[in-house]
């Protein structure tokens, strides 16, 4: 497996007579992250993974200090999952002219003020900004997110349209815990206590499933905000039934796919989860 601290080393190590599967993280890898690099090796690609912790992304200063960091470990992980290169840039690599360089700064609408865009504001500026350059670095054929976060995996294929780019944005699969709960690098952070209180979550969202279809969309949501009221563990941030196009709120009757999507606190680690519910 080969290391790249540069741009000029990715262009020494990757073949260009192969397609160029990517799988950018920020570390603190789990079997979610291990997940995306095997699917673009079963698809036949010289497989590359970056690790960098974009600043620009954390709207909480405090969020971005306590983020875990395990570099040997993390390429002990892709090492073992058949990674061909690893992407360690440093912050002056990936920001040599600042931070507010405006060719990397895109708008991205409705999609980056609504929910998660609403409750942390500059997330979505952030995260395209460290793509679109993580993309010009590596210039993969096919980059490869988790659906765990669901409202990002949007947005990155918006960022793609944007450029007018031929890169192929493939989002998969969720990896779960036995008991439901979604693999997160924040989870390395609860207590036993919150661990185990935190796969209301998942329990949550399929019974909003279950609630959709037998009751409507208006029952689902008041049921999954009753599932949290007055847990000493948990604090729902927010929950919604959503297109999951447009991210819009789902109206009775509305037809098409539902998309349960939610956050809550353990403390004052920010978990994530959705689920299609038809």
């Amino acid at each position: 497996m080969f290391i790249a601290k540069t741009k000029q080393e990715i262009d020494q190590f990757t073949p260009r007579d192969r397609k160029v599967g990517f799988v950018p993280t920020m570390g603190a890898l789990h079997e979610g992250h291990a997940s995306l690099v095997t699917a673009s090796k079963l698809d036949g690609h010289f497989t590359v993974a970056s690790i960098f912790v974009n600043p620009t992304q954390f709207n909480d200063p405090k969020d971005f200090e306590k983020y875990p960091v395990d570099t040997e470990r993390d390429l002990e992980a892709l090492e073992a999952a058949g990674c061909d290169l690893v992407f360690l840039p440093t912050r002056s690599e990936i920001y040599p002219s600042g931070t507010d360089l405006e060719r990397y700064i895109h708008d991205f609408g409705a999609l980056e003020n609504r929910l998660e865009g609403a409750f942390r504001p500059g997330h979505f500026r952030g995260v395209g900004q460290v793509v679109h350059i993580l993309f010009e670095a590596v210039r993969p054929d096919v980059a490869y997110f988790g659906e765990k976060d669901f409202q990002q995996l949007q947005v990155i294929k918006q960022l793609v349209k944007q450029l007018n780019s031929a890169i192929e944005i493939k989002g998969m699969p969720t990896v779960r815990e036995p008991d439901g709960l979604a693999m997160s690098s924040r989870n390395r952070r609860l207590t036993p206590t919150q661990r185990t209180a935190s796969t209301l979550l998942y329990q949550a969202l399929s019974r909003a499933a279950q609630v959709l279809v037998e009751q409507g969309v208006d029952a689902a949501r008041e049921q999954v905000k009753r599932s949290f009221e007055g847990n000493a563990h948990l604090r729902l941030e927010y929950f919604d039934i959503i297109d999951p196009v447009t991210f819009l709120p789902r109206k009775e009757g509305d037809s098409g796919t539902h998309h349960a999507v939610i956050a809550a606190y353990a403390g004052d680690v920010r978990l994530i989860d959705n689920l299609r519910l038809d």
